[in-house]
């Protein structure tokens, strides 16, 4: 008998979200289910689902318990928390050279060779300018006059020279500060995908998190390229006071947390109170309401130089001795003799990364990115240990973590993130694309709630799984996976083809087999298979691995996968 999507997410424990399945993709054809509908915001592409507004229930739909899923191995598991996903190849590599090796390797970044990379981002010129010279080059387009409704239209454009015949072309980029963004969000892409610096790229998102800043706002959008450079990605495997002085002097967040307007009588409390609550001690880190408007008073004449005057200010950040609240403050139960100036907010900083709830604070910020949303709390303290015994040093916490037991029998404890899936499938499929292109997955991760540097509120994307699996968010996955493996006019395509001819694969079992391998590293349960192995044969006794399977059945049968519970997490 026909095996439907829904029979087989029913039968993997989403009942609830297959409940609200409004459509099936191409390669169900002939079976029970309605015809695909291409959801708005993404290139029309065969097989795609539209997501409901909200479940049939308003409940998010719940993973499964993975109890009956079998666990992967060390090597397995340690990838998928250190990297955004194995490639291909991965498991075997790291198994054979060793865990602890390989930690070591990754903990040391600029000694591997990353030169496809570099490559690679020479298509994001932005990527490497100063805040003025960003701002000169890509200036505010000037609003333009709305078209005259009696005027006679424009003749039809000629193709576009060199364009694909039959491919639609590729959207411009949008004047001025919009494209400095979407290059941003475009090598952030690339980078989790192509890297092989993998840990410091996953290290670079837990900090951009971590000390989030909202980028399309003001002078944001132009000087978050900047803070990505000099802050997040200059210290990501560094020193933390290093940089948290270096955020704390970053135009886009004095920007985003009104800073650069903080001055003498009339401090502005925004940056004192996320410092303390969100980037360092923690919102139960012993801090009182007067220590907040101290802080406050000790961060003024912090602000950015004047437009048009980096030769006499330098580029971004400055401080106005004439804006600077000189008096005496008390922090922490420390004081800060009158006429410190600029020091003032040096030592508060020296303060806040030197108390033991920072410790405590980035230690169980940590421990859930990469072991579990419930972290255990003898590792928290291990790693907080880490942190005071280096003063802050971010290398030695992410050794105890990643040598840590606790992480090794951790599987089910992490899903993936939405960046995390679409770098993760990108990788497990070793899809190579032009990173011209990279624009679709930007697309694409909007359309998984997780458009990148764009949130609002300064805590950050969240890192649990309740953010994350609802209905609307596992619907936009599946779609994610067939547009994958049934790419459309301008789809980035993985070849599924490929790989299962080489495997050697005869049986309908044997092409299941290699599949989960490949995109799970590990089997799974019994029934889930099964089921899998169904849809393959169509029910039919006699199973063959001819043109027809491997155009329609082996695509769909990958979507599945990475479509199911099993896949979600990491």
């Amino acid at each position: 008998m026909p095996l439907t999507r829904r029979q087989f997410l029913s039968g993997a424990a989403l009942a609830a979200t297959a409940a609200s399945v409004a459509g099936c993709a191409d390669w169900m054809a002939g079976l029970d289910e309605k015809p695909p509908v291409t959801p708005a915001g993404l290139p029309p592409t065969p097989g795609s689902v539209t997501p409901a507004a909200t479940s049939a229930a308003g409940m998010p739909a719940v993973l499964p318990t993975p109890a009956a899923m079998p666990p992967p191995s060390a090597a397995a598991l340690l990838l998928s928390r250190m990297t955004f996903g194995p490639r291909p190849g991965d498991v075997e590599q790291v198994a054979g050279l060793g865990l602890d090796k390989y930690i070591e390797q990754q903990l040391n970044p600029d000694a591997i060779d990353d030169g496809k990379m570099v490559k690679l981002l020479a298509t994001f010129p932005t990527l490497s300018m100063g805040l003025h010279d960003l701002i000169d080059t890509y200036p505010q387009p000037k609003p333009q006059a709305k078209p005259d409704p009696k005027a006679t239209p424009a003749p039809a454009a000629t193709p576009v020279p060199g364009a694909t015949p039959g491919r639609p072309a590729r959207p411009p980029r949008p004047p001025g500060p919009g494209a400095v963004m979407q290059e941003l969000q475009e090598a952030t892409l690339v980078r989790a995908i192509y890297s092989e610096r993998q840990l410091y790229e996953v290290m670079v998102d837990f900090w951009t998190n971590h000390i989030n800043i909202y980028m399309d706002s003001g002078v944001i959008r132009w000087a978050k390229t900047v803070d990505d450079r000099e802050v997040i990605r200059k210290h990501a495997l560094g020193n933390f006071k290093a940089m948290l002085t270096a955020s704390a002097k970053s135009p886009a967040m004095l920007e985003y947390l009104n800073n650069r307007e903080s001055v003498k009588g009339k401090p502005n409390e925004n940056y004192a109170r996320e410092i303390m609550e969100l980037h360092t001690l923690g919102v139960d880190g012993g801090y009182t309401y007067t220590d907040i408007q101290n802080v406050a008073r000790a961060f003024t004449g912090w602000t950015i130089a004047p437009p048009r005057a980096a030769l006499l200010f330098g580029d971004g950040y400055v401080f106005n001795p004439r804006t600077h609240d000189d008096d005496e403050k008390t922090v922490l139960g420390v004081k800060l003799p009158k006429g410190g100036g600029e020091s003032d907010g040096l030592k508060v900083i020296d303060l806040l990364c030197d108390h033991p709830s920072t410790a405590k604070y980035l230690a169980t910020k940590l421990v859930r990115r990469f072991v579990s949303d419930t972290p255990p709390p003898a590792l928290v303290d291990k790693v907080a240990a880490a942190y005071t015994q280096t003063k802050g040093d971010i290398k030695p916490m992410l050794r105890v973590i990643l040598q840590s037991g606790e992480l090794r029998a951790s599987f089910g404890r992490k899903v993936r993130r939405p960046l995390e899936y679409v770098a993760g499938v990108m990788r497990a499929l070793d899809v190579q694309i032009d990173p011209a292109d990279a624009d679709i997955l930007r697309a694409v991760m909007t359309n998984l709630g997780q458009p990148l540097f764009l949130w609002h509120t300064p805590d950050g994307y969240p890192d649990e799984a309740a953010a994350w699996i609802n209905t609307n968010g596992m619907l936009a996955r599946w779609n994610i996976a067939l547009n994958l493996a049934i790419a459309g006019a301008r789809g980035i395509k993985a070849d599924v083809r490929a790989p299962t001819t080489a495997s050697g694969a005869k049986t309908a079992e044997q092409v299941v087999d290699f599949w989960l391998d490949r995109l799970l590293h590990r089997g799974m349960a019994a029934g889930d298979r099964q089921r899998l192995v169904s849809y393959l044969t169509d029910g039919a006794a006699n199973f063959a691995l001819n043109e027809l399977v491997l155009r329609v059945k082996v695509p769909g049968l990958v979507a599945l996968i990475l479509s199911s519970p099993d896949y979600q997490y990491r």
